[in-house]
C-alpha cells in the first residue's frame, strides 16, 4: 500500500468529519470512494489527479511530489 495513499485517505475522513456544507461533503465522499482504489492514481489524467488533490488541500508547492509519489510503481509494490 502506498504511504501517500494512506495519508491522502486520513486527510479526506478529517475534511468530511468537520464538513458541515452538504455539497462539499459529498464532493469529499466521492474522493473517498475513489481513493478506495489502490492504484486510482495510475488510472486518471494528470489534470483529475491535481485537482482531487487541490480538493484535499494539498499545497500547490508539494502537488508534482505528491503525485509523483502517487504514481511510484515502487511505492505501490510495498
Amino acid at each position: 500500500m502506498n504511504k501517500m495513499l494512506e495519508k491522502l485517505k486520513e486527510i479526506n475522513v478529517k475534511i468530511i468529519e468537520q464538513c458541515s456544507d452538504d455539497e462539499e461533503k459529498s464532493k469529499q465522499l466521492l474522493i473517498q470512494k475513489i481513493l478506495d482504489e489502490d492504484n486510482c492514481f495510475m488510472k486518471m489524467n494528470v489534470d483529475v489527479a491535481y485537482a482531487l488533490l487541490r480538493e484535499l488541500n494539498i499545497d500547490e508547492s508539494m502537488l508534482k511530489e505528491t503525485y509523483l509519489e502517487l504514481i511510484n510503481p515502487v511505492s505501490h509494490s510495498k
